[in-house]
């Protein structure tokens, strides 16, 4: 790979985890301040939300899809299917929601997992990619084990789980970001 197409390809992934992570944290923000009463609401935002982060993931994909891993297109297809089911059934009960998020966050984690150990041997800070997938794995698996736990506490937990989330993404596309401005400055 040549220097120029390997600074491309660290600032247009940083930008993307960026976005992902900026859309994270407006989705914590919208989640923490909607009343209870509003599930409705509640399950068009997650739904909105997983469709967006799934074309994002896709688009990251498509855009050079030989530097880039299948299971970051996985988790793309993944979240847009989940964010069509909650978009198109929006009727659903609270324990359904969760069950539904915490399945969503526990498929994707599993594929972000796979994905950072993809990349530990080219991105020096794939651990932060690693701690995300974590995150969204142990956050799918105890939304799963507690559906009854109540619409407050999915509430809480989604709000806690995106800004966590949103917050390391961010994190990632900055790393990934200087890695690309520091081969510039490598490079003359």
């Amino acid at each position: 790979m040549s220097d120029t197409a390997g600074r491309k390809l660290f600032q247009h992934s940083g930008t993307a985890l960026i976005f992902r992570g900026a859309l994270a944290l407006l989705l914590a923000f919208l989640v923490a301040s909607l009343p209870v009463a509003t599930v409705f609401a509640l399950v068009y935002v997650f739904g909105v939300f997983a469709i967006t982060d799934g074309l994002t993931n896709m688009a990251h994909y498509f855009y050079d899809p030989a530097r880039h891993s299948r299971w970051s297109l996985i988790g793309g297809f993944i979240s847009v299917a989940t964010g069509l089911v909650a978009v198109s059934w929006p009727g659903i009960t609270a324990a359904a929601l969760g069950v539904l998020i915490g399945a969503w966050a526990l498929v994707l984690g599993i594929s972000q997992i796979i994905l950072a150990m993809d990349t530990r041997t080219t991105v020096r800070a794939w651990w932060i990619w690693m701690l995300t997938a974590l995150v969204t794995t142990l956050f799918g698996l105890f939304v799963l084990v507690n559906p009854g736990a109540g619409f407050l506490s999915v509430v809480a937990l989604l709000a806690t789980y995106a800004a966590v989330s949103g917050v390391l993404l961010i994190a990632s596309g900055i790393k990934l970001r200087r890695r690309a401005s520091s081969s510039v400055m490598l490079a003359h």
